[in-house]
């Protein structure tokens, strides 16, 4: 997404953590995920419920490997953090 000088834009992030089988702490993130906001989702209880569920799908199907090691666990930490471009 291009800007011009003195646009801002705004976009969110969702940071997805794991554990691996080694206990070292992987971070996936995805940009502009769905969101209560933008009425993706009735409320927020809806949105965590989507998003842990997406996270058990990826420790149960063993998308993703981090150095060798399977992703084993999640780190639920919730937080909201705005980002924008200037």
């Amino acid at each position: 997404m291009a800007t011009e000088l003195g646009q801002v834009t705004s976009y969110k992030r969702l940071y997805m953590q794991f554990r691996d089988s080694a206990a070292k702490t992987i971070n996936l993130t995805l940009n502009n995920p769905k969101n209560v906001d933008d009425g993706d989702y009735a409320d927020f209880a809806a949105q965590d419920a989507a998003v842990e569920g997406v996270m058990d799908t990826i420790i149960a199907k063993n998308i993703f490997h981090n150095n060798g090691n399977d992703l084993v666990a999640k780190v639920l930490d919730y937080k909201s953090t705005d980002v924008m471009d200037v």
